[in-house]
């Protein structure tokens, strides 16, 4: 399992290496083309885009790195025990929200089915690929999370205060 999720992490951090990239480069050929008379229509669509890309497939990065909000200051204010049990409910709570969340965009997915965006025609299903496979993965990161607090082995557990 380890190497499966290895590679979709590895396949997260280039996808959103990509979409951080078309970030700098469409806007900036954007208003170059603006200065010369000549804009492209959809470029900030397409930029919207890719920034929906940047902010999904970052979410299992951040959440398997523990750069999520995890309500340290109150984690740590409690005795260790309490700590632990409450550190693991967060993120099985967490995971249970992104999955949620996934069956929602899912369900409103089935609805829109056949709709596309204004100006560029981008299918809504693509459009919101990024949240589901962002989501998803997150979901999965949380409930790994979960599971290796609960066995005493989270490396992103925060310092405890004396």
């Amino acid at each position: 399992m380890r190497p499966a999720l290895n590679f979709i992490r590895m396949a997260c951090i280039t996808i959103g290496c990509f979409a951080l990239a078309a970030m700098v480069v469409l806007p900036a050929t954007q208003i170059v083309l603006r200065a010369f008379g000549a804009p492209i229509v959809g470029l900030e669509e397409l930029s919207r885009y890719f920034m929906i890309v940047i902010t999904f497939i970052g979410i299992p990065l951040v959440t398997a790195e523990g750069g999520q909000i995890r309500m340290d200051e109150l984690v740590r204010l409690l005795p260790i025990p309490a700590a632990g049990i409450l550190r693991v409910v967060i993120a099985i709570v967490s995971g249970a929200a992104f999955a949620t969340v996934v069956l929602a965009i899912w369900l409103s997915l089935e609805i829109t089915i056949g709709s596309s965006t204004p100006t560029l025609g981008i299918p809504f299903w693509l459009f919101n690929l990024p949240a589901i496979v962002g989501l998803a993965m997150g979901a999965v990161e949380f409930g790994l999370q979960a599971w290796r607090t609960a066995r005493g082995r989270d490396s992103a557990a925060p310092p405890r205060l004396a």
